[in-house]
């Protein structure tokens, strides 16, 4: 009896080690590549900058760390454990930087947008300032030539008829400076064609042709000067920038160089002395790439024809 007791002792021993050993070969082993592939995957799933740039390989990538982890439980073949981990940690860092591609684009796009809102900010402020000089200019060249009318006169009365003449070469010279005032006040520059007069798109809201209200300075003061030249005569030239149809641009730009010319006629200048005529998008003065350059495109252009003689 104490024979078979023992028998049955190391039967249940035996068994027990059997079945310690069987659960030990049947747990998967841990795989360091496979740990690194789950680490990094994780690491990319909660980074919203690559969740949103590189969905696709973030998903792949998923896709091969499942199929690694499917291999490590089956335990037949430990190779395709590690091949399958390697082709998730290598999808996984293409996701990576793809996310840091698309960060330097925003960085690049922010830039772009800030030199923008730069370089409109100081066209503004030059045009501001010589807005100004040319508003001093013209209030002097103005008392220049009251100045000089009295001093005319006054010359007449006392000095007969040389110092009168004297008087009004100086008036003549006034009247010069005057001129120079008044097209500077219209910020007009010398070309081969004649003065030409720059006017911006402020003077319109965008897609239309009808003058705004704040328009009246640059007209009051553009037939002030014609009523003072009578010998002059104007081609207005209408102008676009890139943005819509060719056909759109060319009836916008017709529409906006005839509203200035009634503008004129409106306020007493001869028609016969006034030309019309819309461009479209040709001749930029800018690049149409950027708001600022399709700001300087979209313009009305006043030749004033120089004197004959």
């Amino acid at each position: 009896m104490k024979q078979l007791t023992q028998r049955l002792n190391r039967t249940a021993v035996v068994l027990a080690a059997t079945l310690v050993l069987g659960a030990c070969a049947s747990a998967p082993s841990r795989n360091a590549t496979l740990d690194d592939a789950r680490t990094a995957y994780d690491r990319a799933a909660a980074d919203a900058v690559v969740v949103r740039s590189a969905p696709v390989e973030l998903r792949r990538a998923q896709q091969a760390l499942q199929q690694a982890e499917a291999a490590q439980r089956d335990g037949k073949n430990m190779a395709d454990v590690d091949y399958f981990a390697t082709l998730a940690k290598q999808r996984t860092e293409v996701a990576f930087q793809a996310g840091k591609v698309a960060q330097a684009d925003m960085a690049v796009a922010d830039a772009a947008k800030q030199r923008d809102r730069i370089l409109i900010d100081s066209r503004t402020t030059e045009a501001d300032t010589q807005r100004a000089l040319a508003e001093q200019a013209r209030v002097q060249a103005e008392a220049d030539r009251t100045q000089a009318e009295a001093d005319r006169k006054l010359a007449e009365n006392r000095l007969g008829a040389v110092q009168a003449s004297q008087a009004q070469t100086e008036a003549e010279r006034a009247r010069a400076r005057t001129l120079e005032a008044q097209l500077a006040d219209l910020q007009a520059k010398q070309t081969d064609r004649g003065m030409v007069l720059t006017l911006g798109d402020v003077l319109f809201d965008t897609g239309r042709a009808e003058l705004k209200s704040g328009a009246s300075r640059s007209i009051d003061q553009l037939t002030a000067f014609l009523k003072e030249n009578s010998d002059r005569s104007v081609a207005i030239e209408g102008f676009t920038d890139s943005v819509g149809s060719d056909d759109l641009n060319q009836v916008l730009s017709e529409r906006r160089a005839l509203a200035v010319k009634n503008a004129l006629v409106d306020r007493g200048i001869t028609a016969n002395r006034i030309t019309s005529r819309g461009f479209g998008e040709a001749s930029p003065v800018a690049g149409n790439e950027t708001p600022a350059g399709r700001q300087q495109n979209r313009r009305v252009e006043i030749v004033i024809a120089n004197k004959v003689g």
